[in-house]
């Protein structure tokens, strides 16, 4: 199965080609665009998700690399975690040096909807801590597994429950090649580790979808 992250403009135009799509306010975008063109961004996607069309919120979060727009950033943040519990969505995470505000948030909003942190760069015991708190937390991994010796190392403490592999944006990337890299790592069989995924994703995909 192939998950699209909509951008911008696929927001803007509500384009989707895949069965699987989630949308969300970047981060980054906050520098980038205006208010009222992220304004714009949030009516758009009400509308897909009044129309059932997408599969998760997000991608959104909280990147300390760009403390200038921190509090707008818990702000979207905040308003991307209200419609994923209201819509009964998965939540999609962008995660930078921002694993104790993650923390804070969780011990004071609870959620109940599944939690993918895309990407993930954080250490074991932030892992350990997520999953304490929120239990249905997933952590996705691709060129990490390639370029991070620490990912490597964290990969085989990831609960196969809660994980996910990823090919992000990086068009040179095969996700079979990354399920056999992960696999290596971890100490499981490539096919194992694809059933397990995909029941991990047959897990949090909303009912809808399915029918």
């Amino acid at each position: 199965m192939t998950v699209q992250s909509l951008s911008m403009d696929d927001i803007q135009l509500e384009r989707i080609s895949s069965d699987y799509v989630t949308a969300g306010i970047h981060p980054w975008w906050i520098d980038e665009f205006t208010h009222a063109e992220l304004e714009n961004v949030k009516t758009h996607i009400l509308t897909m998700i009044d129309e059932n069309k997408l599969w998760a919120i997000g991608e959104t979060g909280i990147d300390r690399v760009y403390p200038e727009t921190l509090d707008r950033q818990k702000e979207l943040f905040k308003w991307h975690f209200d419609l994923s519990e209201q819509h009964e969505l998965p939540l999609v995470i962008h995660n930078v040096r921002s694993g104790s505000d993650f923390l804070e948030f969780i011990k004071a909003n609870k959620p109940t909807r599944p939690w993918i942190f895309h990407d993930f760069r954080g250490n074991e015991d932030l892992l350990r801590k997520i999953l304490q708190l929120h239990s249905e937390s997933y952590f996705s991994f691709g060129l990490s597994i390639d370029n991070s010796q620490a990912i490597r190392e964290l990969l085989p403490f990831v609960p196969l429950s809660n994980l996910f592999l990823e090919t992000d944006d990086q068009k040179h990337l095969d996700i079979h090649d990354i399920h056999l890299r992960a696999s290596d790592k971890i100490g499981v069989d490539a096919e194992f580790l694809k059933a397990q995924l995909w029941l991990n994703f047959r897990k949090i995909t909303p009912q809808h979808l399915f029918t």
